[in-house]
């Protein structure tokens, strides 16, 4: 691959981690996390791992997360979001570990979320792929700036911890997922791994069927 194509799939796959923290915001200096006794009715202060956040919900239900630095924010996030769609966020991880065949059968349909791909045995081998050939977790060592920066890196991280602690402290009642043995916590690469499938859904993830078909010429 051309280097200025490798480079700007990497920037992609980058900015694509980002938009798992899409609700994020930079966080003011001034910032403090309040303790739980001050949570206004509409406020949750979850904590876990080390970590805690504000969370504050309009009245539509939109969540606006307060935290002192990355970490916080992202784990606010990670719970939020948790909170919202833990059974469609618990499938893409499968998808992106590559076990949908496992746990859904290896000619059933993904959702298109991640990819464009017809059938599950299709998915697992790309993503397989790019699990074994290590290139989320190279992405994530090169250095900033054609590398995640610290401040992203942190992001994710708590992303993952917001996360992982709703799955712990929350009992799953959604159909979709509940009780289903795909349903587990998530690490950091888990994060990275599905920021980057968001990244090349529109390029190199419109074209597994064909990538993971390719015979040989005769």
């Amino acid at each position: 691959m051309h280097r200025s194509t490798r480079s700007t799939l990497r920037r992609a796959a980058l900015a694509g981690a980002a938009l798992l923290a899409a609700t994020a915001v930079v966080p003011p200096a001034h910032a403090q996390a309040r303790a739980p006794a001050q949570a206004a009715p509409d406020e949750r202060i979850p904590a876990g791992g080390g970590l805690s956040a504000v969370i504050r919900y309009t009245e539509n239900g939109i969540p606006h997360i307060l935290g002192r630095d990355y970490a916080q924010i992202g784990f606010g996030t990670g719970w939020a979001q948790a909170a919202d769609q833990v059974c469609v966020l618990a499938d893409g991880f499968v998808t992106v570990s590559g076990e949908r065949s496992r746990w859904f059968g290896q000619d059933a349909s993904t959702d298109g979320s991640l990819s464009s791909v017809t059938r599950n045995l299709s998915s697992d081998l790309y993503f397989k792929g790019v699990r074994e050939s290590g290139t989320v977790e190279k992405l994530l060592a090169t250095p900033a700036p054609a590398g995640p920066s610290k401040d992203l890196k942190e992001l994710m991280r708590g992303w993952a911890a917001g996360y992982n602690a709703w799955l712990a402290q929350n009992k799953v009642t959604d159909p979709a997922c509940e009780g289903a043995g795909w349903l587990r916590p998530v690490t950091t690469a888990d994060v990275a791994a599905r920021g980057f499938a968001i990244a090349v859904l529109g390029g190199e993830g419109r074209g597994i069927d064909g990538i993971t078909a390719a015979q040989p010429p005769t």
